[in-house]
């Protein structure tokens, strides 16, 4: 994007680093989509490995990790409501 006198000012330079971020996200959405259109469920592994930049050995470790984040904080939940009790 070419400087202007006017881009010197932190907020538009910030705008336009946001901007041309929206729009590269964008284009990897549509090229993940594209992705999983055309090759189904193997495409939707690719469709993901593109839109978070995670293999699926990441991604099934990060899912898990949520996993267990939540049944902990369920279990912590139950028992402060079991100590209220």
């Amino acid at each position: 994007m070419p400087r202007t006198a006017m881009s010197e000012d932190p907020r538009v330079r910030r705008l336009e680093h946001a901007t041309q971020r929206l729009t590269d996200a964008e284009k990897e959405f549509q090229d993940a989509l594209i992705d999983l259109l055309t090759h189904g469920p193997r495409g939707a592994q690719a469709a993901a490995t593109r839109i978070t930049g995670m293999n699926r050995d990441t991604l099934r470790r990060r899912h898990r990790d949520h996993e267990v984040r939540e049944s902990r904080e369920s279990r912590e939940k139950q028992d402060r409501a079991a100590d209220a009790a």
